[in-house]
């Protein structure tokens, strides 16, 4: 008895998984979010805003498994679009772009932009405009085709380095699998739970926004094409890294994460976690404050002058900027993030 009814409790969720993700593809699609573009054996979402007349075409490319840029990206190239063409180019596997079998290498995922850009009449050359492990295509895109790129602003992207043949990572990570396959089982009803806790409703959406970034995230949490690009991870760094050659492209680097250079930075952000922060650093519980955050302003000076200055010499022609704050910067201080890149145009304008 006890079998049977977790059986049915099970198709119960099952059934109401598959109608909420019909339900929440109909909205997305009424709702304007939807516009497919083909790159092939499949398409992928294209969506444009601001001026298509603008100077410049700026080309958001979203983090890893980032469902959602059109929307939590909004608020700070609203500051870009009056001038400027922003285009949103999803992923395979991402939102409503289509499932494919293609390996998710940088080389497959750059020609999907490039096909998408291309068919979708937006010419070149563009501005990049990456954030985190969007970094990786953007590097790539920059150095095998420069041509196409007028420059590239990395907004805290994943600080491009070559692994180790035993530091390499060829699996995905096991809790995302585990989710994944949790979630194709049966018990992508419990999406919409998981997303709350993971995606807190944030009160600057409108209704219609916050359903939108819902059924996005679940539509991309349910994709085989996310897990197959993280298992790829370090292989497209690896790759990515050895390709790099410097190029007069001009390219800005926001530093967020460890752009924070004052301890008066720190605290008007927040803090430090002090326990987790204590673990990190292998400190004794009764260190005091002042010690902690001058090893945590150390560790990002480190990360800056041994890390990203070591990329951005690869990369040729690229300043780096600190904007100290969170890693997704867009969204937690977007208007000082719009004006940092706005500076940036401005010069490139002359």
């Amino acid at each position: 008895m006890i079998i049977l009814s977790l059986s049915v409790l099970w198709l119960l969720v099952w059934i109401s998984s598959r109608i909420r993700l019909r339900q929440d593809s109909a909205f997305l699609i009424e709702s304007g979010y939807s516009r497919p573009v083909s790159v092939g054996d499949h398409s992928v979402n294209v969506l444009s805003y601001g001026n298509e007349n603008g100077q410049h075409r700026i080309i958001a490319i979203a983090g890893f498994g980032d469902p959602d840029p059109c929307i939590s990206w909004r608020r700070m190239t609203a500051a870009l679009e009056e001038e400027h063409q922003v285009i949103f180019v999803d992923r395979a596997g991402y939102g409503l772009s289509d499932h494919t079998t293609q390996e998710r290498t940088v080389e497959n995922i750059v020609s999907d932009y490039r096909a998408a850009l291309r068919n979708a009449g937006v010419e070149a050359p563009y501005i990049l405009l990456p954030h985190s492990i969007g970094g990786i295509y953007a590097s790539y895109w920059v150095s095998k085709y420069p041509e196409e790129i007028e420059a590239v602003v990395f907004m805290d992207t994943s600080e491009i380095r070559e692994y180790a043949p035993d530091q390499m990572r060829t699996d995905p990570d096991p809790a995302f699998l585990r989710a994944y396959r949790l979630d194709k089982m049966g018990a992508g009803g419990l999406g919409n739970l998981l997303l709350k806790t993971m995606l807190p409703e944030k009160a600057y959406y409108t209704d219609d926004e916050q359903r939108a970034e819902y059924a996005l995230a679940l539509l991309t949490f349910q994709n085989s094409d996310v897990i197959a690009e993280d298992a790829m991870m370090s292989r497209n760094m690896n790759t990515t890294w050895n390709m790099l050659v410097p190029n007069d492209v001009p390219k800005l680097y926001i530093s967020a994460e460890f752009g924070y250079t004052a301890k008066e930075q720190l605290i008007a952000d927040g803090g430090l976690d002090r326990e987790t922060y204590l673990k990190f650093f292998h400190l004794d519980a009764d260190t005091d404050d002042d010690a902690l955050y001058d090893k945590y302003l150390a560790f990002c000076k480190k990360i800056r002058e041994n890390t990203l200055s070591v990329y951005a010499d690869k990369l040729g022609s690229c300043e780096i900027v600190c904007l100290p704050g969170d890693h997704c910067i867009y969204e937690q201080k977007p208007a000082a993030c719009a004006e940092v890149i706005n500076g940036f145009i401005d010069k490139l304008n002359g």
